[in-house]
């Protein structure tokens, strides 16, 4: 397997693992806040808070309503709880009274650029003053504050104070066993219009309705929490899956990388000798006990190619017979057992050879050989040569 092979049957490894993980738990809205106004909501908001994140989403003006000491007391439960409370303004959303009273009670902000902030009226910054919201160390106020210049500010004049949320994205994964909800969004309408989206009532039983709603964000997997596992769980088995089937596959594309010269090791035997096979004699033995009786037999023309017979046979034969060494050789080096055929190096390079010196046994890997390309013209295997004396005493390159 080629090294672009491999590349590719990892990629389509990867690529149908990367199907099969599942994606992130999905949010739901659940159970939303009351419609009722602000006051009403910040109260929802504080309940809630202690389940989970609340992430809030401004879709339209939220009109402020004063506040008294059990307002107070929601502020600080929704400032102090471990939880976070998220508020995100669209592109294009006027935040009203409300909306600014909001940003200022939260811990994170996204902020669109292009939503368009309300500054806080007079009577409306008294009245966070003193719930202790717009003290003179919170910068924020201070920007949304009254004062010379527009009624309303752009969302990237605070930039300093909030991201974008087409750069930034989160995902709630926190669960409840004992409860099933989804991840908090809320949008604040115009004063006394909370209910101008609703179609019906049952409509609103199912928190459908994109006005003012905030749940805790908990993942709506049922499946999951039926069978006692979180969807980090599942996250986690499933990626112990995916390591252990790149680990094979690993295993595999390096087990199949291995070339030709690893076969041909694999073939060397420490018990025997260089030049092949020992049984090979007792075989030609045979084969030329029968010639030489047929030579004695009184075949006159037969007896000379009997006696050659008897006379290989004596020796084991080391290599193929392929005629006169021709004149013209390169140097090689040989990597594997010729026997006859094997491997050699020939300018870096492994090429195929067969020994072609019947009579004497080929060099062990390391040693240098002399070798010619062979008589046929598409044949890739070379033939190999004892070494010229006269050529290797004058340094000829390896």
């Amino acid at each position: 397997m080629g090294a672009t092979g491999r590349l590719s049957f990892l990629g389509v490894l990867v690529g149908l693992l990367a199907a099969l993980v599942p994606a992130g738990p999905s949010v739901a809205a659940d159970a939303a806040c009351p419609d009722d106004g602000f006051t009403e909501r910040l109260e929802c908001w504080a309940g809630r808070i202690s389940e989970g994140p609340v992430v809030i989403t401004l879709k339209g003006p939220l009109e402020y309503e004063d506040l008294d000491e059990g307002h107070h007391e929601a502020i600080r439960r929704l400032r102090e709880d471990t939880h976070p409370l998220v508020v995100q303004v669209s592109e294009g959303v006027n935040t009203g009274q409300g909306g600014t009273a909001l940003l200022l009670i939260a811990e994170e902000l996204l902020i669109h650029p292009g939503a368009r902030i309300d500054r806080l009226k007079t009577r409306t910054l008294a009245d966070l003053e003193a719930s202790g919201l717009c003290d003179d160390t919170n910068q924020l106020c201070a920007k949304v504050r009254p004062g010379p210049g527009a009624a309303t500010l752009k969302g990237s004049e605070l930039a300093a104070f909030a991201a974008d949320p087409d750069d930034n994205s989160f995902t709630i994964t926190e669960v409840d066993g004992d409860r099933n909800s989804g991840s908090s969004t809320s949008s604040g309408g115009p004063d006394g219009e909370g209910d101008r989206n609703r179609d019906d009532k049952g409509q609103d039983d199912k928190g459908q309705d994109d006005k003012g709603r905030a749940v805790d964000n908990r993942p709506d997997t049922p499946e999951s929490e039926a069978a006692g596992y979180s969807g980090a769980t599942w996250t986690a088995l499933w990626m112990g899956l995916l390591l252990a089937l790149l680990l094979l596959a690993f295993v595999i594309v390096i087990r199949r990388s291995r070339g030709p010269v690893a076969v041909g090791h694999r073939a060397v035997s420490s018990g025997r000798p260089a030049g092949g096979p020992a049984r090979a004699a007792p075989a030609h033995a045979a084969r030329g006990g029968g010639g030489a009786g047929a030579g004695g037999g009184g075949a006159g023309a037969g007896g000379d190619e009997s006696t050659t017979r008897l006379r290989v046979a004596s020796a084991p034969r080391h290599g193929r017979q392929v005629g006169a060494r021709p004149g013209h050789a390169r140097t090689a080096v040989v990597r594997t057992e010729l026997h006859p055929q094997g491997y050699v190096e020939v300018d870096r390079v492994l090429r195929r050879a067969v020994w072609a010196e019947p009579e004497r046994p080929p060099p062990a890997p390391g040693g240098l050989v002399d070798v010619t390309d062979a008589a046929e013209r598409d044949s890739d295997v070379l033939y190999a040569f004892p070494p010229t004396a006269a050529r290797h005493a004058k340094g000829t390159p390896r």
